[in-house]
């Protein structure tokens, strides 16, 4: 439809108005996004967002297709988003702007809602949420989804907020005798590309993020017996000191956490 229809003759407050009616937020200004429930997916005679499959995190791990779906409690009516390009600009505006897009554990789902998104829109993305799951419990499709989200934020998103949070494990015993990381450990580490680490690597290939939020979330893990659980047990004791620094150091830079220290 062209841009001369008679909706873009209403005053652009007045328009402004309308959306505010046909997209209401609830004044959530973070969208948590998620796969949708595989069975609901199934039972959907006609699906218009992109499918992706999915693994079971139980013994079976059955791969079941699904796609992404907004849990948040709004009422949505993008059918207007359709009248022209006008009205799809200044309504993907009100849709995606100023807003966090939080895919929590779900990161399959990324790659698929942002391809999904016009190379117009996803601009008006700045600040994504999500989880990176512990090294110790991924698996190779675990991995292989974390590269492609990498590779994807790098080569067609311009994210400038990123707020992760990193699983991490405490033995029964607590960190008494482990290490605890600093940046400079982390850099040596990165000089040898340092396997356990390459998810780490990978996210540091994505430029352009000027504000880091970095937390953990510790859940229980064996004793550390084996080199391996005995490094994961000692880099979530690092998690928001040491490895938090170096993250922000390395995606952001010194001068830019200068800056910030000195405007705060």
């Amino acid at each position: 439809m062209a841009d001369e229809s008679p909706f873009m003759r209403i005053p652009s407050e007045i328009r402004l108005m309308i959306y505010e009616l046909l997209f209401i937020d609830n004044s959530q200004r973070v969208f948590q996004i998620r796969n949708q429930d595989p069975e609901t997916y199934k039972n959907q005679p006609h699906h218009q967002r992109t499918g992706y499959r999915i693994i079971g995190r139980d013994l079976v791990r059955q791969s079941t297709p699904t796609t992404y779906t907004l849990v948040n409690d709004v009422e949505l009516h993008t059918s207007i988003m359709r009248v022209n390009r006008k009205v799809y600009t200044e309504t993907a505006h009100m849709l995606y702007s100023n807003r966090t897009f939080d895919f929590g554990r779900d990161i399959e789902a990324i790659v698929p809602f942002f391809s999904d998104l016009s190379k117009h829109t996803r601009p008006f993305i700045q600040e994504i949420s999500l989880v990176k799951q512990g090294s110790v419990y991924s698996r190779d499709y675990d991995r292989c989804e974390w590269s492609g989200v990498c590779d994807f934020m790098r080569e067609y998103m311009r994210v400038e907020s990123l707020n992760l949070t990193v699983e991490g494990g405490r033995p029964s015993l607590g960190y008494a005798g482990l290490p605890e990381y600093s940046v400079q450990d982390f850099k040596t580490l990165e000089s040898v590309a340092y396997e356990p680490l390459e998810w780490v690597w990978q996210l540091l290939s994505v430029k352009g993020i000027k504000k880091l939020e970095i937390e953990s979330e510790i859940h229980h893990c064996p004793p550390s017996h084996s080199s391996a659980m005995a490094f994961f047990a000692a880099f979530s004791a690092s998690i928001e000191t040491g490895f938090a620094d170096f993250l922000r150091e390395e995606l952001i830079g010194l001068q830019a956490i200068t800056r910030a220290f000195q405007d705060s």
